[in-house]
């Protein structure tokens, strides 16, 4: 109901993705869904009907992250601006979560290896992580029903884990994100904007850290293995190119993917959903579930080698894509979520 409330009244003011030469959907459609998710989580924390165990300062954050996605989807801030702003609201949490790690005693470890106690180690790490998550949830979410689904994977994991690491105190979560899937995917109805994909990216960076670390060391990078392997194909060909980290392109795991499946996106979404769900495995209670995790994140390896082999050797022309429309037709080019031409 929040969804199609915005969608008549903000739509038409300024809050409109419209078709362009860069995206596939014919007909304007609202960008308001992040904003609707923002709104609905905030006032159901207020209300105390959402009980993720978040501090104050968690929430300041996700919802300080939130706010610069709804800039930069009603004034289509510059890519260099909005990622220094992530950059300074992600150091109160990343300073935060430091000195708790530092008193704590907890052991770390980043890909097998321990990471040494100390907080000039723990602070750019903690740094990078919550300021690179959510511009790495910004950067998936460019096929309907992608960013939520992953969304709802990570959930389901985090609920499903040892220990019960979420309880029924995320039922709203689990409600706002199926209602916005059911209006994005297959044919979007709305769009989630910066606004939805940042604030959810820095909210499942601090439930992953909170909720995940003290179970095991490692296991955040199990489950964010798909968008960290996305982002990290995506800058390796920009830098091999000679192009510049903040434009453009269709190097995306999603775009290789649509091209060979014949820009058919509805099939592309619950394929790519699929492989990022097999690493997340790794501490479920099931049978062979670290082989599985392993052999899904070996696959995501290879899918991404793939790419980076055809987009940034073989044929890095097929990547590129003209810049963008003058900056006062912002209209037409939010840096948002929208599903982009094959």
């Amino acid at each position: 109901m929040l969804v199609l409330v915005l969608a008549r009244t903000l739509g038409p003011r300024g809050w409109m993705d419209l078709p362009s030469r860069r995206k596939a959907h014919g007909n304007p459609v609202p960008r308001i869904g992040g904003l609707a998710l923002l709104l609905a989580l905030l006032v159901a924390r207020a209300t105390g009907g959402l009980h993720l165990g978040l501090s104050f300062l968690e929430w300041s954050v996700v919802a300080g992250m939130g706010v610069l996605g709804v800039m930069d989807d009603r004034f289509n801030l510059r890519a260099r601006w909005k990622a220094l702003a992530g950059l300074l609201v992600a150091i109160p949490l990343a300073t935060a979560h430091t000195l708790e790690l530092l008193r704590s005693g907890r052991d770390v470890t980043l890909f097998g290896f321990d990471i040494p106690d100390h907080g000039f180690v723990f602070f750019p790490l903690l740094m990078l992580w919550y300021w690179g998550i959510p511009q790495a949830f910004n950067l998936i979410d460019g096929l309907n029903g992608l960013s939520l689904g992953f969304s709802c994977l990570l959930l389901g994991a985090l609920s499903l884990g040892p220990g019960a690491l979420l309880g029924a105190g995320s039922a709203p979560l689990w409600g706002a994100l199926i209602a916005l899937l059911l209006l994005n995917y297959p044919k979007a109805r709305h769009f989630m904007g910066d606004a939805g994909s940042l604030a959810l990216g820095c909210l499942f960076a601090i439930l992953v850290m909170d909720r995940a670390l003290p179970v095991h060391r490692g296991l955040g990078l199990w489950l964010m293995a798909y968008p960290i392997l996305d982002v990290t194909t995506v800058v390796a060909i920009r830098k091999y190119c000679g192009r510049p980290l903040g434009q453009a392109d269709r190097s995306h795991l999603h775009h290789w993917l649509l091209e060979r499946f014949g820009g058919r996106a509805w099939l592309v979404t619950p394929v790519l959903l699929g492989l990022a769900a097999l690493p997340m495995t790794r501490d479920l209670p099931w049978p062979h579930a670290r082989t599985i995790s392993l052999l899904g994140f070996g696959a995501l390896v290879l899918l991404a080698t793939r790419v980076f082999i055809d987009k940034a050797i073989l044929n890095p022309s097929s990547a590129f894509v003209p810049r963008k429309e003058p900056r006062h037709a912002f209209l037409n080019e939010p840096s948002g979520t929208h599903q982009q031409a094959s």
